[in-house]
């Protein structure tokens, strides 16, 4: 399995690529580093107002992620349809690609 890192800087190429800007939590050992306790990457597309939040993951985990980010939605009470995408980005290992799935 590849490292969170490694995962996190091929998301960062294909965004950048794109045309967003990202930002990420710095790692910090023993401490909660991703945003609002969820997700991994906020993301803004330069030329319009499109924003993303991303969790990334490995393919196998993406349905864990998935709970993870509703369950973050209902306790919070955000509706389900907001002015952001939410997306998991699951990483396949074999194929070398990311499966992108939206919330």
């Amino acid at each position: 399995m590849p490292k969170e890192s490694v995962i996190r800087k091929k998301a960062v190429e294909i965004l950048e690529n794109q045309g967003f800007v990202y930002w990420y939590p710095a790692k910090v050992k023993f401490k909660q580093n991703d945003i609002f306790g969820v997700f991994d990457l906020v993301c803004w597309k330069k030329k319009t107002t499109e924003i993303k939040f991303l969790q990334l993951t490995t393919s196998p985990n993406i349905s864990a992620r998935r709970k993870k980010i509703k369950v973050f939605m209902v306790e919070n009470k955000i509706p389900h349809k907001i002015a952001v995408d939410i997306e998991i980005w699951g990483w396949n290992q074999k194929k070398k690609e990311f499966k992108v799935e939206e919330i």
